[in-house]
């Protein structure tokens, strides 16, 4: 996710020069976490690094037991540079993955120019802290289950009974026609140990279609026959 941050009034043009060596998103396992910045530009680039509880509307106001090497960087053009991320050891949930945000802020230099706009762009990744567990992300994705509520047409219940986080995409009905029922729902995060209401069109879904998000940040398709008796477990389309 990429966030422009208008700093000054006027016409201007913002820099897009840093990458991240092909991630989008990062998983941690350990106590330590190398994340590599490329600057892509011909000059150099000014980076912010910050970490944040992923969830701040869950009321979670402890101190975050992680740190990072190099809040502030500096990268020449055409050059990549390394910021560690630090885990205390205790802190987070042992029984369960923690979601977090990585920050980084890419400083423009300061425009000479009157009367001109300079743009920085904050990028912001999903970071899952996995402590030793039990079940394997994969393992996760098969165990999601849907759930027809009877009681509300065109809501079904996701249930996600694993320790991971689960990302979605492209959650899609699809009616007894066989034909897809509205909009796609694009994103739909499931924490451990969590149930879900998921609102449809009242089309009387048969199906779902749907994307699980892989450790890689690559979307896996997955599909579901819907039951009005029972949960129903999607399985890996190819």
């Amino acid at each position: 996710m990429i966030i422009g941050l208008v700093f000054v009034w006027q016409s201007g043009t913002a820099r897009a020069d840093l990458s991240f060596d092909g991630q989008n998103r990062f998983i941690m396992s350990g106590q330590r976490m190398i994340v590599t910045l490329v600057n892509e530009g011909k000059t150099a680039a000014l980076a912010e690094v910050s970490l944040n509880w992923g969830e701040p509307e869950s009321g979670q106001s402890q101190p975050l037991p992680l740190a990072v090497s190099k809040p502030l960087l500096r990268i020449p053009g055409g050059q990549k540079a390394n910021v560690e991320v630090f885990y205390q050891g205790k802190g987070l949930p042992t029984d369960r993955e923690s979601y977090l945000l990585l920050s980084v802020l890419d400083v423009p230099p300061a425009t000479k120019t009157p009367h001109s706009m300079t743009v920085a762009l904050r990028h912001r990744f999903k970071l899952l802290y996995r402590p030793p567990l039990k079940s394997t992300l994969d393992e996760a994705m098969a165990g999601l289950s849907w759930e027809m509520q009877k009681e509300a047409a065109g809501r079904l219940i996701a249930d996600n009974p694993s320790p991971h986080y689960l990302t979605l995409s492209e959650i899609e009905a699809i009616g007894p026609n066989d034909q897809p029922c509205g909009q796609p729902i694009e994103h739909l995060m499931l924490p451990p140990f969590s149930t879900q209401p998921v609102d449809l069109p009242t089309c009387q879904p048969t199906r779902l279609r749907y994307q699980i998000v892989s450790d890689a940040g690559n979307p896996r398709p997955y599909g579901a026959t819907l039951s009005a008796d029972k949960k129903s477990h999607g399985s890996a389309q190819h």
